[in-house]
């Protein structure tokens, strides 16, 4: 485990040795926070799939297009597309791609789900300690 997980692993430890209704209750807002986070990104990554299912039906159909025109004889290369299989590459390294979000940096307890559940943890315990 990194020290993420171990400083989370040691905050839920220190509050169960003692389980006090205060320090539960606490424990239950961090997972609270942890499923809404979990939730947003869900359905953030459910709307990304959705887009590319989309976008990869349009090129099914084109492609099917493309295959149907060819069988029946009638397609003829324009001078707009590629015609052979050497041509298509550049015009296939231009294409867009689907690229996955950038990963959010947790060193130093920084950005991220694991800086924010860790600064969380870390208020909560000092806090309990301070009552």
């Amino acid at each position: 485990m990194g020290d993420d997980e171990d400083f989370i692993m040691e905050e839920f430890e220190w509050a169960l040795k003692d389980p006090t209704e205060e320090k539960l209750r606490e424990l239950g807002e961090v997972v609270s926070t942890i499923t809404k986070k979990l939730i947003e990104f869900i359905e953030s990554l459910q709307s990304e799939v959705a887009g590319l299912r989309s976008e990869v039906g349009g090129l099914e159909s084109k492609i099917g297009s493309l295959e149907s025109k060819m069988a029946s004889g009638s397609f003829t290369p324009s001078s707009s597309a590629p015609s052979s299989a050497a041509d298509a590459a550049p015009a296939m390294a231009k294409a867009p791609t689907a690229r996955a979000p950038p990963p959010k940096s947790s060193a130093g307890g920084g950005g991220g789900m694991m800086g924010e559940l860790k600064a969380l943890l870390a208020a909560r315990r000092k806090k309990a300690e301070g009552s």
